[in-house]
């Protein structure tokens, strides 16, 4: 679980410093071009020295960044959001001595809260969202006005209060809409690197037998060799009997050890069904395992309709084992006193159905179940079962193999929840 939590922090958030900078090059150099077309073009009067030490802040605090930060490096997060932050505030000065609200580029505040939804979680979010609403709210009521010597500039208060409505509204549309969906996709990349690291270990268990036979290898000449010594010296005569017996005794030993070594450097065919298919009433024996260490009973039932289902021998695939197990246990998890597979043949795919008597799915979760971090046990704070990560990793490496699974509760009066799993016949084949 450790190293889950350790998987989830690395895919968190957290901006390369290299693609922060150039941002920040670009904003500079943007606002550098806008006040001179401003100024010399449209002939506005502008506070050049305020806007000039505004826009060489943010080229300084963009220089401080190079020797404090690897630009091959991600910011964390109480750094990104001070940087953030301080961006913020140079654009609000900005604003400030260009006319407030009534200064078109002030949608230009969107551009930080942008980056901040797709980059930050919420709390980051939140208070960079607050800082940004106060002080657009600031410069509704306090800025320097535009000043131009053809064009009266005054904007009537009705436009500030919609230019400010529009913005607030805005932001707070981009906050749920994109942040939501970048929090989601980070949750579902988060769950399927756990997922596929729950592969690796299976195949890594699964590949011992190459490990085993690697080890026979490289330990057959070595005990070749004390075999070779023992055996001449039990023939010198100088050596006593007592020491010959222990000669002859090693000697055995060594035999022993060469066979052993033999038999696990006998790697299996590939193409040995012993090895690579698993009879089903075998795998359903095997998970039922995991129910009987909680304490829960199990029942087994197989309606065969002219095919004997219990004899149909299934591919031996990481995905399958490790994704059934996983529903097996979370039925167990929530069973008051019994878990129920029951298999039946139905068209071209066997069915196996996955039901405990427990309280079942709430409506609130049954809608979301299937999904990264949504979790129905009583306790989440139990960090060992409350991620909610075990049927999204289970439906993500089933439906892999094309199997297909279904999740519903059982109808009234009956209490519990039931997960169907169709196997397709190419998956048994």
């Amino acid at each position: 679980m450790e190293n889950n939590q350790n998987t989830i922090a690395s895919l968190g958030p957290g901006i390369r410093v290299k693609t922060l900078i150039n941002l920040r090059w670009v904003a500079a150099l943007g606002q550098i071009i806008t006040c001179i077309v401003v100024g010399y073009f449209f002939g506005f009067q502008l506070p050049w020295l305020e806007l000039l030490l505004t826009i060489f802040a943010l080229v300084i605090s963009n220089l401080i960044l190079y020797p404090l930060y690897s630009t091959k490096n991600r910011l964390s997060e109480t750094s990104t959001t001070f940087v953030i932050a301080g961006d913020i505030v140079q654009l609000a000065l900005l604003i400030f001595f260009t006319g407030g609200l009534a200064n078109p580029f002030v949608v230009l505040f969107i551009t930080p809260i942008a980056i901040t939804v797709t980059s930050l979680p919420i709390k980051s979010t939140s208070i960079l969202i607050t800082l940004t609403i106060i002080f657009i709210t600031i410069l509704g009521y306090v800025n320097y006005p535009l000043v131009n010597n053809a064009i009266n500039l005054s904007s009537p208060p009705i436009f500030i209060l919609g230019m400010w409505v529009s913005l607030f509204v805005t932001i707070l549309f981009l906050t749920f809409y994109a942040g939501g969906l970048t929090d989601e996709s980070r949750k579902i990349s988060a769950a399927l690197k756990i997922a596929e690291n729950l592969l690796v270990k299976e195949k890594n268990l699964s590949s011992l037998d190459g490990l085993a036979a690697a080890a026979a290898h490289h330990l057959g000449t070595p005990l070749g060799t004390i075999s070779l010594i023992a055996n001449e010296l039990k023939d010198d005569n100088d050596i006593p009997q007592s020491a010959k017996e222990d000669l002859m005794i090693l000697s055995d030993e060594v035999d022993k050890c060469k066979k052993i070594l033999g038999s696990l450097g006998e790697k299996p065919s590939s193409d040995d069904d012993l090895i690579t298919k698993i009879e089903l009433q075998a795998l359903l024996e095997e998970l039922c395992e995991l129910i009987k260490v909680k304490g829960i009973k199990f029942s087994i039932n197989f309606n065969n309709d002219g095919l004997d289902l219990k004899k149909v021998l299934l591919k031996r695939r990481s995905e399958l084992l490790l994704g059934l197990s996983n529903i097996v246990e979370n039925a167990a998890d929530f069973a008051k006193d019994i878990v129920e597979l029951n298999v039946t043949h139905v068209e071209d795919s066997i069915r196996l159905e996955i039901s405990d008597d427990g309280p079942g799915f709430s409506g609130s979760i049954l809608s979301r179940l299937g999904d990264p971090y949504v979790s129905s046990r009583p306790n989440p704070s139990d960090q060992g079962n409350g991620l909610g990560l075990g049927f999204f990793i289970s439906k993500t490496l089933l439906e892999r193999l094309g199997i297909k699974v279904l999740a519903y509760n059982k109808v009234y009066p009956d209490h519990g929840a039931i997960v169907s799993i169709s196997i397709p016949v190419d998956e048994r084949s």
